[in-house]
């Protein structure tokens, strides 16, 4: 009620308005569908009403997300926040945990991204490398330096080798290369040998490959955002046996305030009200026409009774008349007695609102013609058309053309029928080839697994 409410206010608004938006509020093709749903009913204020449906729909859309965008926002604020510098690890099992992190120095505010291991009890050394690949890891390993003499950046210490089906593992001196080929010291006072040894393994075959490398200064030293994104991530490896990882209040004599970044689900929601809410209002417009042309694949379908029926009563020696009134009226009878199993019948309701034109004074003729005009299908007009024709200028050869109308209609009926049906027979196309590909992997699997044991 309430959204009912404010979508009237809303239309009135913009009916004041000094350019009115005609498409929005008085859509043309929207009132010709009214119309042809409801001909005899007050189509400026059926609009009306259709539009503040509409309207009522798209502000329960936005007030829904941005109550949700609100929640979103105070669950944020509330739940993830960093108390005494401490972030949880998820338990043995549970796996890795990726979050976004914001340090602020008081002067500038870095964005650092963290992936925090799960509680580990035990770590797993890395498998080593075949002796066929040592010349092709000797080429790849070195990255931007130029030899073993000048280590200034990262090395490549890969996990496999192109061509060769090895396995590598890494043990290097920690001090000066981590395991992932990391400098781990940015400025040496002098350079420094360090032994990398790989350890190259297929099945049960191992060899060991030492390469000595010379470890000078790093040659790109790191800015602040990458000194701390290292210092933290020292921090949690240093800490993986505990509950918890403490982040560092201070940094290279500055102090530092944590938070979580906002992941910005909130202003989604927020973004995405307008878009849901245009989408829906344009979208009732699509629905309102497919209702239309239902009307219209619902009238196909009875005219070759309408036009039988007249042809049966016709012959019969009824007026056309009298023959049109009864068939209109039985439908109303049967309408009456039984609303609930009897379904509307748009083709019948349109010769109910004729013979009520006729009761109200309009002349016959006229009245068939607006039928027919109302019906906005060819086949009506040119029923509506006959009919006039005959009570103008009579004709004897009525009944055999209603026949022949009708024999015509219910050919077109049955080609309809088997269009339909060719129609379903191509959706089910897709879920026929779904059980077919379930068979045969059904079939399938149970024979090699036969064949393989």
């Amino acid at each position: 009620m309430m959204m009912e409410k404010l979508a009237g206010w809303i239309y009135d608004r913009l009916a004041a308005m000094r350019r009115t938006p005609d498409n929005m509020l008085y859509n043309e093709a929207v009132k010709n569908d009214l119309r042809a749903l409801e001909p005899a009913g007050n189509i400026r204020r059926r609009q009306k009403e259709y539009v503040i449906k509409k309207l009522s729909v798209c502000c329960s859309v936005v007030v829904v997300c941005v109550i949700l965008a609100f929640l979103l926002w105070i669950k944020e604020a509330m739940t993830e926040k960093i108390v005494d510098n401490c972030i949880d690890r998820n338990p043995y099992g549970d796996g890795a945990r990726s979050v976004s992190l914001l340090a602020d120095d008081g002067i500038h505010t870095y964005e650092v991204p963290v992936t925090i291991e799960e509680k580990q009890y035990s770590h797993a050394e890395l498998q080593s490398l075949s002796e066929g690949a040592v010349a092709a890891m000797e080429k790849s390993i070195l990255g931007e330096n130029t030899s073993f003499d000048e280590i200034m950046y990262d090395l490549r210490l890969m996990r496999k080798i192109d061509g060769y089906p090895f396995d590598v593992g890494w043990y290097t001196d920690e001090s000066y290369i981590d395991r992932d080929g990391k400098l781990v010291r940015d400025v040496l006072d002098a350079p420094k040998l360090v032994e990398v040894t790989a350890m190259l393994s297929l099945g049960d075959f191992e060899l060991e490959h030492g390469m000595t490398m010379k470890v000078h200064s790093r040659a790109v030293q790191p800015d602040r955002k990458e000194r701390i994104e290292k210092a933290v991530q020292e921090l949690e490896q240093g800490s993986r046996n505990q509950k918890n990882m403490t982040l560092p209040s201070q940094f290279e004599n500055q102090n530092i305030q944590w938070r979580y970044k906002k992941r910005g689900t909130g202003l989604l929601f927020l973004m995405a009200a307008p878009v849901l809410a245009v989408l829906m209002y344009f979208g009732r417009d699509r629905d309102l026409h497919m209702q239309v042309q239902d009307r219209e694949e619902q009238m196909r379908t009875d005219f070759p009774e309408i036009v039988s029926a007249l042809a049966l009563l016709t012959g019969a020696g009824m007026t056309v008349p009298n023959a049109f009134l009864k068939i209109a009226l039985d439908y109303k009878k049967r309408r009456e007695q039984d609303e609930k199993n009897v379904p509307r019948r748009y083709a019948y309701e349109e010769m109910l609102l004729a013979v009520y034109e006729m009761e109200s004074g309009t002349a016959q003729t006229v009245a068939y013609e607006h039928f027919g005009r109302r019906c906005r299908i060819p086949d009506y007009n040119k029923l509506s058309m006959m009919l006039a024709q005959n009570i103008r200028k009579g004709a004897a050869n009525l009944p055999r053309l209603l026949r022949e109308e009708a024999a015509d209609a219910f050919e077109e009926r049955k080609h309809a029928a088997r269009k339909l049906g060719e129609k379903a027979g191509t959706k089910l196309l897709v879920p026929m080839m779904m059980l077919l590909g379930i068979t045969m992997v059904i079939i399938m699997v149970p024979a090699f697994r036969t064949y393989l044991y």
